[in-house]
């Protein structure tokens, strides 16, 4: 199968978290999220790597998450959330549909150890 998009591959629940869009005393964007839904997905480790990070070297980890593309469009993911996944924070870098099949949602997420 092209997609790789079988149900019991996605065995993992990952939990979308938005930014609250609050502010802080300057008016800078306050980091807080909040939990926005939840949908099913394959989680795929691709690369890691050291990385100057802060004021130190962190690992910089690259993962592929596979979910069906309706619950990612229902769900209104975008590159702006976070995604919680066996414990793990991940930074969506970009959301792309599958050959445009409108099967399966290909997500591209950053993790960093720092």
């Amino acid at each position: 199968m092209s997609s790789g998009a079988t149900p019991g591959l996605f065995r993992h629940t990952a939990t979308i978290l938005r930014t609250t869009g609050s502010k802080d005393a300057l008016g800078l964007r306050a980091d807080s999220w909040t939990e926005s839904g939840t949908f099913r997905c394959r989680i795929d480790e691709q690369s890691a790597g050291e990385q100057g990070y802060a004021d130190g070297v962190a690992v910089v980890r690259t993962v592929e998450l596979r979910a069906w593309w309706r619950s990612v469009v229902n769900l209104a993911l975008s590159e702006i959330d976070r995604v919680s996944v066996r414990g793990r924070l991940l930074r969506v870098t970009a959301v792309r549909n599958l050959d445009e099949g409108d099967r399966t949602a290909v997500i591209e997420c950053t993790e960093v150890d720092a």
